[in-house]
């Protein structure tokens, strides 16, 4: 009983917080703001639009096809239309119960391709170890670009009063909480096993990697993957003249927060367009309505395309079960 109340929570309250966050957000918005955002849906470029949301399906498609190279070295050959599918669905299932998405998809595969569950699942855990380096590179690339923008530090210190030791003040806690983490580490035996046992899977995944056949493939896809939540993010500031002009490190400012945003409620509800909107507003961008149009616009391709992925695979032929 305990246990099926804490997975009920876990879905409800990530929900529940993210609503509260889109009445939070749309609540401190003044008429005018609140008709610039409902313009925005009109007077967007939508070559643009169009552009960033077919980058954002070959970044999609980019990661079916790299699912591939995983499986290969257990023997399994999926078509790659089952794994678009699969992954396209997952996206949409994670909108109902955080983080089952990944359990589909794999679930998915294992109905549609005959691969073993755990094997499938498997593999999936290593694309997100990957997916966890990439996040974190990019990371640390805007925090040392946005160091050493000069707009940047400017807009600070006009904008915030003793916006020069703000740097300290970050730098001072990342080390505190690193401290407080290594003292924790070093003292509770139950949580050296666990930390012990997820990096050993985390450097098996990694080895896995650089042992498989296509290596390089994998590789390339991995950078392409990423690059087009990137280049989405770019082609959609290009839709509007009041981002038009964005820096490189504001583009990646938003792409980060809103990264987190996703993967803290489930598709970034109420946190993604209120997060990009406070990155936007530290290089003097007061347009609110970016924010909850990109938002909106993504949300709807995976929706779609998850939903249709959905029917699709449905009707594709089941593979004879292995002997």
């Amino acid at each position: 009983m305990k246990s099926k109340a804490l997975k009920l929570l876990k879905i409800i309250v990530p929900i529940a917080i993210g609503i509260y966050l889109t009445w939070y957000f749309f609540s401190g918005m003044t008429a005018l703001e609140l008709q610039d955002t409902k313009d925005a849906f009109f007077d967007a470029n939508y070559f643009w639009i169009v552009i960033s949301l077919l980058i954002a399906w070959a970044g999609h498609l980019s990661r079916a096809y790299r699912w591939l190279f995983l499986l290969e070295p257990l023997g399994y050959n999926p078509k790659l239309v089952n794994a678009y599918h699969a992954v396209m669905a997952g996206y949409v299932i994670n909108y109902t119960v955080p983080r089952s998405g990944e359990i589909a998809r794999a679930g998915l595969m294992t109905s549609y391709e005959q691969i073993p569950f755990e094997k499938g699942f498997a593999t999936i855990i290593i694309e997100r170890m990957i997916d966890v380096i990439m996040l974190g590179s990019i990371v640390f690339i805007t925090g040392v670009l946005q160091s050493n923008s000069s707009d940047f530090n400017s807009i600070m210190e006009s904008n915030q009063e003793g916006s020069g030791n703000l740097k300290w003040y970050i730098l001072a806690g990342v080390i505190l909480a690193g401290c407080i983490g290594f003292i924790f580490y070093l003292t509770n035996e139950k949580l050296q096993a666990f930390a012990n046992a997820k990096l050993k899977g985390f450097w098996e995944g990694l080895k896995t990697v650089w042992t498989m056949k296509k290596k390089w493939a994998f590789i390339f896809h991995t950078l392409f993957i990423w690059s087009s939540y990137i280049g989405m993010i770019w082609a959609s500031c290009m839709a509007f003249p009041e981002t038009a002009d964005l820096p490189i490190e504001a583009i990646l400012g938003a792409f980060v927060v809103g990264a987190a945003a996703v993967a803290l409620f489930p598709g970034g509800i109420g946190a993604y367009p209120m997060w990009v909107t406070q990155v936007l507003l530290i290089y003097g961008v007061t347009f609110k309505g970016f924010g909850i149009y990109i938002w909106v616009v993504q949300t709807s391709l995976l929706i779609i395309l998850g939903l249709l992925s959905l029917f699709l695979i449905q009707r594709q032929p089941k593979r004879i079960q292995r002997k």
